[in-house]
């Protein structure tokens, strides 16, 4: 099974209980402590190694995470009992995506080869607000290797409309 089917089945049945409870925001705090604790490479190693019983791997990751809420600890205890700590970092993006949504909060990482000016900020936000009906909060990053256009990514979809593409596109066809 695909890592980010695993990281979205783990992330909506937190969500589920975090929603259920009232805590979205404080679930996804102990969440986040909980993933940069235990997403340390050694960290990771130690708890997926099949030498250490399973019932240690737990112990282990319960005392990095001490002082995390009892239903992140439960999430990772899973996690390393069924040898997917690994999946920690995605479950984490996968959650925040759903809480976001829940706010009716999108995120859209907007990648241009120059600057680009407010106003050209401004329509992009408009017309993704348009397009997904919500709030949408833009990181914008430069990438001068995309020649000109944008690529667009929006949680998991991805929108590459960048002259890079285009020509690459293009040099395939002539073949």
């Amino acid at each position: 099974m695909a890592s980010s089917v695993i990281a979205r089945r783990y992330a909506s049945a937190y969500f589920d209980v975090a929603r259920d409870d009232g805590a979205v925001e404080k679930r996804g705090e102990d969440l986040a402590r909980a993933a940069e604790t235990l997403s340390n490479g050694e960290v990771v190693g130690a708890l997926g190694n099949p030498r250490l019983a399973v019932v240690d791997r737990v112990n282990l990751a319960l005392d990095l995470i001490d002082g995390v809420g009892e239903s992140a600890r439960n999430l990772c205890r899973l996690l390393v009992e069924r040898n997917r700590i690994s999946a920690l970092p995605g479950v984490l993006e996968q959650y925040r995506i759903l809480a976001d949504r829940a706010r009716g909060l999108v995120r859209a990482q907007v990648t241009t080869a120059t600057e680009v000016t407010d106003s050209l900020r401004g329509l992009i936000a408009d017309a993704l607000r348009e397009r997904f009906g919500a709030d949408v909060e833009i990181e914008m990053s430069r990438d001068p290797s995309i020649i000109g256009g944008l690529v667009l990514r929006v949680g998991d979809r991805v929108i590459d409309n960048s002259l890079r593409t285009h020509l690459q596109q293009l040099q395939a066809s002539l073949r």
